[in-house]
């Protein structure tokens, strides 16, 4: 009997169980669905379709982003390129918010309903479209994550999970903006102006003219286009670290009222250009030169202010990017992609010629005295060469002074040709070629007896080597460069 009246308990406790089932399984997720439920229909907000998102907080001026044929801006309080990611988050987050529960603050206490946060609401966030529009107006944070909304347009407020309060009411709207500090447009940079100081010396101008880049200040030469375009594309991904007041009372206080340091991109076509942002507070008041004439262009495309440093000690500058109204900060990164040293421009190479197009190849050795210098010969005594190498039509030929051409070494004058035109030297100097170590100089002609180019030659005693082209630049090689200055190291199978 005891066995039996265990079973029968057991069978009893089992129905039990799943008549309890039965019955609070299918009531609780009935009342799940019923609690949680999105608070905008799914086709109520076009989110493709959305040009224009406004938001207002508490005593402070609304922020207006909308969007662009380039893409979204902040419209007000001033112009200044969005955040494409910050923004399709605010819509996105927007659009699905989940409600448990609605209330109609008409049919509570006044008290309750001060409690909802609504009168006035903490911030408004308005979405709109073609033909459409949508604004939530954000109370009081609860508990749980949650917090009161409510829709314009219906009696009800809503509790919501609090993902938009924390964008739009505790977070800073200031970060929707992009934080880039140069955003390249379809108007091609030919021309760059790097101020890394108020003396004359302390600034960069280089112009882009025929396809080349040069240097035109403080020193007249060739630019290295590598090291041109690496340096548009290094300012294209160069951001601010953050923003840091707008509209600021007095620009001096962060060192923006006369900045020593600038970067000034100009437009490459000022017919084509569009520009919106080509007055730049600051230059006027330090007494700067427009490199205007010395560019294609005085159409400026891009400009970054840099000031004092954003405490005592610290690296990190403030900054101000074009005529925006808003001071940034500037960290070490950036800085680092704004202000290269000088000779990051500088083409290493001893010239640009291209080797395919030399056709002949002089030497001429250095006369202390002036008479043999090819830059200082009177006209009519034309230094004589130690050596002259000229292409063939299978090689190449040497002739020396009272010598018939002969053979040369093949190998010797591609070496050459590519010790002149190709090598990168790993140093540069902004000097003048030291005279006491001057010891000659190349001439490169193209066809026709042109002439291409003319390196001049220095060298230590067993050190290293320089050339120039004239121009107040030293590229700096190392002592195994070893350029061949003597005319036997060309004979034939040396």
């Amino acid at each position: 009997m005891k066995t039996r009246s265990i079973c029968i308990l057991a069978v009893v406790a089992l129905l039990a169980v799943v008549g309890w089932w039965s019955v609070r399984g299918p009531s609780n997720a009935s009342a799940d669905r019923t609690a949680r439920a999105s608070l905008f229909a799914a086709d109520e907000i076009p989110l493709e379709q959305i040009d224009r998102i406004e938001l207002t907080r508490s005593n402070e001026e609304p922020i207006v982003f909308v969007r662009a044929e380039m893409g979204w801006i902040q419209q007000s309080p001033f112009a200044h390129p969005a955040d494409p990611a910050s923004i399709r988050e605010v819509i996105d987050v927007s659009a699905a918010l989940q409600t448990t529960r609605a209330v109609d603050p008409a049919s509570i206490d006044p008290a309750a309903r001060a409690a909802l946060g609504l009168t006035p609401p903490a911030a408004t966030l308005k979405l709109a479209w073609p033909g459409g529009e949508r604004s939530v107006e954000l109370g009081r944070r609860t508990v749980a994550g949650r917090a009161w909304a409510h829709v314009i347009g219906r009696a009800e407020a809503a509790s919501i999970d609090a993902s938009l309060h924390a964008i739009a009411v505790d977070g800073d709207p200031r970060q929707w903006r992009s934080t880039h500090l140069y955003e390249p447009g379809p108007t091609d940079v030919g021309g760059i102006e790097l101020r890394y100081g108020l003396a004359p010396s302390q600034r960069l101008t280089l112009a882009r003219a025929a396809g080349k880049w040069r240097i035109e200040s403080p020193v007249s030469t060739r630019a290295d286009a590598d090291a041109v375009r690496g340096y548009l594309e290094a300012l294209a991904r160069a951001q601010a670290d953050a923003f840091v007041t707008d509209s600021p009372n007095d620009w001096s206080t962060f060192g923006l009222s006369a900045p020593e340091r600038s970067v000034r991109l100009y437009a490459a076509n000022a017919a084509a250009a569009t520009v919106t942002e080509n007055a730049v507070p600051g230059d006027a008041a330090a007494g700067s030169s427009s490199p205007a004439a010395a560019l294609p262009s005085a159409v400026i495309i891009g400009a970054i202010d840099v000031g004092v440093t954003a405490a005592e000690g610290a690296q990190e500058r403030f900054g101000r990017i074009a005529e925006r109204a808003t001071v940034v900060q500037l960290g070490t990164k950036a800085l680092a992609a704004l202000f290269p040293p000088p000779a990051f421009f500088v083409d290493p190479r001893g010239s640009d010629v291209v080797q395919a197009d030399v056709r002949a190849v002089t030497f001429t050795a250095f006369d202390p005295t002036g008479v043999s210098d090819a830059a200082a010969a009177a006209p009519g005594a034309a230094p004589v060469p130690a050596f002259r190498l000229e292409r063939t039509l299978d090689g190449w030929n040497i002739t020396t002074p009272g010598a018939d051409p002969r053979p040369a070494s093949t190998e010797r004058a591609r070496k050459l040709l590519a010790q002149l035109c190709e090598a990168r030297a790993p140093a540069v100097a902004f000097q003048r070629m030291p005279e006491a170590l001057r010891i000659g100089e190349f001439t490169l002609f193209g066809a026709g007896g042109a002439q291409l180019a003319r390196v001049r030659l220095a060298h230590e005693p067993d050190g290293q080597w320089a050339i120039d082209s004239d121009d107040g630049v030293l590229r700096v090689f190392p002592k195994g460069f070893d350029l061949a200055i003597d005319a036997a190291a060309y004979q034939v199978n040396r």
